[in-house]
Formats: C-alpha cells, structure tokens, sequence
C-alpha cells in the first residue's frame, strides 16, 4: 500500500507539472527519471543499509546537539523560567529557532555557508542539467529558507 500511495503521488504531481507546462515539447524527460532514480537510490541505501542509517543517525545526532545547546542557552538566559515542567512555546519553540538562525548567520558571515551552497549547486547542476544559478538558488532555499534565500 506505501509503494501504490508513493507512485499515485508521483503520478498526480508529474500530472499537474505536464499540465502547467507551457512548452511541453522541450521537457527533458531524461533529467527527470535520472534525478527520481537518483532520489529513489538514495533513499533505499539510507533507510535500507546499516551505513546509511549510521549517516542519518549522525545527521540527528548533530541536530540534537545544536538543539541542546540552544536548551541550554536559553536555560543560562532565562534561568529558572525555563526549568518549569510545564510547556512553554517561547523557550520551547522560539528560541531554538533564533539560535539556528543567529549560527546559520555567523555561517554566512564567515564565508563558510556559501562555498558549501555553492559547491552542493554546482554537483546539481551537473546531474539536473540546470544552469548553475538556478541550482544554487535551489539549494539556497534548501539550506537558509525561502525567506532568507535572496541575502546569500
């Protein structure tokens, strides 16, 4: 039932892009079924195989580091209303959120968030066939978001 759930979603999506196409003659339909064999590979070995759950295992790890760090900031900041035991949706929520935002920031600054875009949208460009201005602003949104897209 999952597999006919994913190729009926597949199947409606690819639908409403050949519907919304104003030029259907030069869809390049080669770069679409190499980038969803590409997707499909890679999904397969990072659920199915035991070093590719090691790297997504890694991956959460990381995260919940950089969400600790932020608890335990703004635990230094706010010091015994956040220890209550209750939910709190400023220090829950909100704060994580400006800690990412602050580091994704002191990334940018230093130079170091850019070449990491630059070099992910260069390796899409080669596999999509896009030029590498769109690829970049792809994985630009990818990275920083839709809203911080346009200051990298």
């Amino acid at each position: 039932m999952v597999y006919l759930h994913f190729a009926l979603g597949l199947v409606v999506i690819a639908a409403l892009a050949l519907v919304a196409s104003n030029n259907r003659k030069n869809i390049k339909y080669r770069y679409i079924i190499q980038l969803l064999l590409i997707e499909m590979g890679l999904a397969y070995f990072l659920l199915n195989s035991s070093i590719g759950t090691g790297i997504v295992k890694e991956f959460a790890d990381g995260f919940n580091g950089l969400l600790n760090f932020a608890a335990e900031g703004t635990n230094f900041v706010f010091g015994n209303l956040s220890n209550n035991d209750g939910f709190n949706f400023f220090l829950s929520v909100l704060m994580p959120i400006v800690f990412i935002s602050a580091l994704i920031g002191i990334l940018q600054h230093i130079k170091v968030l850019p070449y990491v875009i630059k070099g992910l949208g260069y390796l899409l460009s080669k596999v999509n066939g896009m030029g590498k201005l769109e690829s970049f602003n792809a994985i630009s949104a990818l990275m920083v978001g839709q809203s911080e897209n346009f200051i990298t």
